[in-house]
C-alpha cells in the first residue's frame, strides 16, 4: 500500500543531518497492522484519481461510498486521509478534523497514522484550538518519525508558540526544524520566522541569552541588533552602541536593512532639545482662555523648575490674538522658522481651521485645544487634546446604567445651541445603552423660574388630564403629588442655573432622584449655593484638582507655587498636550515627525493630570473622564483614577 503524504505541508523538504540534541531516541509508532482487502476497490481508485485531478466533487462522493462500504479495509486510512485532505482544501478544517481523527482512533498500526496525526494539530490550530493542537504535536514528535515529517511538525510547533506569546519556545521550535533541513530556500524560510519572533520579543534578559546561546547564527545576530533597538528606544544609546554589529555586511538583506537604519538614528540619538510651539490667544477677548492654558503649558516645559534628568524644552509662544489671519502667519513661522517639532495650540475653530491650512503641506504635528466638532478631520496631522461634549456623555451614561443601575431619565435643558447638544447626546446615548427617556423639557437661558418645566415633568402642570384617568389628589392638603417615574434628571447648563433649578425641584417634592450633569457643573459655587440641594449629584470634567492621583498632586503643588492659584480644565488640558510631547521625546528615539505622529496614536502608558492618554487613528483623544459628586458639602471624585506612573520605561519600539 502506498503511503500517502499530507498535501497541507508548511513547505517542501529534503532529508539532512541534524544536531544531536535535535535528533532524541524517540519510541517507535505504533506496530502496522494488516487489515482485510476492501470491497469494490475501483471506487477508491477512481476516488483517489478524481482527487489527483483535482476533481473534489467526484472525489468526494466516490471515497465518501468506499468508506461506508469498508469501514476497516487496508485501504480505508488512505481515502480517510484523502477526504480530510478535500475539505482542507476546501477550507473546511472542522470536517477535515473528524477524518484525520478516525485515523488516529481506529488505524494506530495503519500507513497513514503519523500524518493523521500532523493533520488533526493542523486542523486544531486552523480553528485556533491551539491547547488541542499543541498535544498532538507532542504526541506526533514523541515518536521516531520521518525528517519531512519533523520539521514540518516543528514548524507548526513554532507557530503555535507565537500564538501562546512564548517566543523562546517558538525559536526553539524553528530552530528544530532548520538544523534538520539542509535546502536552502526552505532554512531561508525558517530563518525569516526566527527573526520575526525575535522582534517580537520585548525581554532583554531572553535576547541576551539568545545572543549567548547562539553567537555566529543568524540567530545571535537577530536578538543582538533587536536588543539594541530596545534599547536605543529606552535612550539608552551607549548599550546600543555597543550591540550594533561591525560586520553589517555579512547580514542577511533585512537585516541589514535594520542595522543600518538603527545605526542611522544613533547618529541622531543625542537629542538635548526639544522645540514646541504654541499658538494661543493671549490679547483680545480670547485671552482669559488663552492665558490659563499658557500656564499649563510652562509647568509641563519645566520653565520654573528646570530638571537636568530631562530633555531641555523649548516653548516658542505666539499671540494669535483670537484672529485666523494671524494665526496661520505664525503656525508657518514655528515651522519654517522656528523648526519646531509640534504645535500646541489654537484654541478655538476658526484659529485652528486657519493654522491647519497654512502647515497642511508640512506634516509637523499639531495638538489643538478646541471642543468644537470636526477639528480632528480638518487635517491628518491635527490632534485634539479637550473633553467634548461626546466624551462627557458616553462617561456619564456608562456610570449611570452601569454603576448606579439607573434606567429611566428625564432631561430638563435650556433651549439654545449648547444645551440642545448635550440633550441630544444624552437622549441617544441612554437609549442606545438600554435606558428610557421619560420626559424632556425646555426652559430659557433667561429664566429663574422654572415651575412649568418641572411641573410638566412630574404630572403636576396638567392636572385635569389627571383627573380625566381618575387620579386623585392628597387627602391631607388636596393636592396631586408628583408622579416620579425617573431615577435621574439631567440637566446641561452652568452651575449658575443648576443652584436655582435644585431648590425648586426639591420644592415640588421630587424626590429619590439624582440629579446629572456636565462640567459647567465644576465649580465651587455649585455646592456653596446649591447647599443641600446639589447633594449626591453626579457630573463629568477631565480635571479635578482634589484627586488622589499623586501626579495631580505635583502638578497642582507645582501650578500653585509658580502663580499661587488653583489651575483648572484648560491648564490641565495644555499641560498634557505638552508634556505627552516631551514625555514621548523623553522615552522614544524620534528622529521625524512621521515617528512622532505614530507615537502620539500608541498607548505607551501615559495617564495625564486631564485624563489624556493617547490619541486614536483620527488625531481624537482617548482619554480617562472623571465621574464627580457632591459629598460633605464638596466636590470630589466618584470613580477612583488609575494609578499608573505618567509615563512607564517602554519596552517597544
Amino acid at each position: 500500500m502506498k503511503r500517502l503524504f499530507i498535501l497541507f505541508c508548511l513547505f517542501t523538504v529534503t532529508l539532512s543531518c541534524a544536531p544531536a540534541s535535535y535528533r532524541q531516541k524517540k519510541a517507535a509508532p505504533p506496530p502496522k497492522v494488516t487489515y482485510a482487502p476492501p470491497k469494490e476497490p475501483f471506487l477508491f481508485q477512481e476516488g483517489k484519481q478524481a482527487f489527483e485531478q483535482d476533481n473534489l466533487t467526484e472525489a468526494l462522493e466516490k471515497l465518501e461510498r468506499f468508506i461506508a462500504l469498508n469501514p476497516t479495509s487496508d485501504l480505508t486510512d488512505d481515502a480517510l486521509f484523502i477526504v480530510g485532505q478535500i475539505y482542507l482544501k476546501r477550507e473546511n478544517p472542522y470536517e477535515a478534523l473528524r477524518y484525520f481523527k478516525r485515523i488516529e482512533e481506529d488505524f494506530p498500526g495503519g500507513n497513514n497514522f503519523e500524518e493523521a496525526l500532523y493533520g488533526e494539530a493542523y486542523c486544531l490550530y486552523r480553528l485556533k484550538d491551539y491547547p488541542h493542537a499543541k498535544e498532538k504535536l507532542e504526541k506526533l514528535l514523541s515518536f521516531s518519525i520521518p525528517d519531512t515529517l519533523t520539521i514540518r511538525a516543528n514548524t507548526l510547533k513554532g507557530h503555535l508558540c507565537v500564538m501562546d506569546k512564548k517566543f523562546s519556545c517558538a525559536i526553539h521550535a524553528y530552530l528544530a526544524a532548520r538544523y534538520i533541513s539542509t535546502n536552502p530556500t526552505e532554512q531561508g524560510v525558517l530563518d525569516a520566522f526566527i527573526t520575526k519572533v525575535i522582534f517580537e520579543m520585548e525581554d532583554p534578559t531572553a535576547l541576551q541569552s539568545l545572543i549567548q546561546e547562539y553567537p555566529g547564527d543568524i540567530t545571535g545576530k537577530a536578538a543582538q541588533i533587536r536588543l539594541a533597538e530596545i534599547f536605543l528606544n529606552r535612550r539608552q544609546f551607549k548599550d546600543a552602541e555597543k550591540l550594533l554589529p561591525a560586520f553589517v555586511e555579512s547580514l542577511p538583506k533585512n537585516l541589514k536593512r535594520k542595522a543600518e537604519e538603527l545605526i542611522d538614528k544613533l547618529k541622531h540619538a543625542f537629542l538635548k532639545k526639544v522645540t514646541i510651539g504654541c499658538l494661543l490667544p493671549l490679547t483680545g477677548k480670547r485671552a482669559p482662555f488663552g492665558l490659563r492654558a499658557l500656564k499649563g503649558a510652562l509647568i509641563a516645559a519645566n520653565a520654573f523648575e528646570p530638571n537636568p534628568q530631562e530633555i531641555q524644552i523649548t516653548l516658542v509662544i505666539r499671540d494669535t490674538r483670537g484672529q485666523p489671519d494671524a494665526c496661520a502667519k505664525m503656525a508657518r513661522e514655528l515651522v519654517e522658522t522656528e523648526h519646531v517639532q509640534a504645535i500646541v495650540g489654537p484654541m478655538f475653530l476658526d484659529t485652528t481651521k486657519a493654522a491647519a491650512r497654512a502647515i497642511q503641506e508640512t506634516p509637523v504635528p499639531l495638538i489643538s485645544l478646541s471642543q468644537a466638532d470636526g477639528v480632528p478631520e480638518l487635517s491628518p496631522h491635527i490632534f485634539r487634546n479637550c473633553l467634548t461634549p461626546a466624551q462627557q456623555i458616553q462617561a456619564l451614561v456608562h456610570f449611570l446604567i452601569n454603576v448606579l443601575n439607573a434606567r429611566r431619565a428625564a432631561i430638563l435643558y435650556p433651549n439654545i445651541p449648547f444645551g440642545k447638544r448635550y440633550m441630544k447626546l444624552f437622549f441617544e446615548n441612554f437609549t442606545e445603552n438600554g435606558g428610557e427617556i421619560r420626559g424632556v423639557e425646555s426652559y430659557q437661558p433667561t429664566d429663574t423660574d422654572f415651575a412649568v418645566p418641572i411641573k410638566k415633568l412630574v404630572g403636576l402642570y396638567y392636572l385635569k388630564e389627571r383627573w380625566g384617568r381618575g387620579d386623585t389628589p392628597s387627602e391631607e392638603d388636596g393636592k396631586f403629588l408628583p408622579r416620579i417615574d425617573f431615577e435621574v434628571l439631567f440637566i446641561p447648563d452652568t452651575y449658575r442655573r443648576v443652584v436655582l433649578i435644585a431648590p425648586q425641584v426639591a420644592f415640588y417634592d421630587i424626590t429619590g432622584i439624582t440629579l446629572a450633569g456636565v462640567n459647567t457643573w465644576n465649580a465651587p459655587e455649585l455646592t456653596q449655593e446649591g447647599r443641600q440641594f446639589v447633594r449626591g449629584a453626579i457630573f463629568t470634567d477631565g480635571f479635578s484638582p482634589k484627586s488622589s492621583s499623586p501626579f495631580v498632586k505635583i502638578f497642582v503643588n507645582r501650578f500653585k507655587t509658580a502663580f499661587d492659584e488653583t489651575p483648572e480644565i484648560l491648564a490641565s488640558q495644555a499641560y498634557d498636550a505638552v508634556r505627552l510631547l516631551v514625555n514621548l521625546f523623553q522615552h522614544f528615539l524620534i528622529t521625524d515627525t512621521n515617528e512622532l505622529e505614530d507615537k502620539l496614536r500608541e498607548d505607551t502608558g501615559y495617564h495625564g493630570v486631564s485624563g489624556l492618554r493617547y490619541y486614536d487613528e483620527t488625531g481624537e483623544a482617548i482619554r480617562d473622564v472623571l465621574i464627580l459628586t457632591v459629598r460633605h458639602g464638596e466636590i470630589a471624585p466618584l470613580v477612583p483614577e488609575p494609578e499608573s506612573p505618567a509615563i512607564p520605561a517602554p519596552t517597544a519600539p
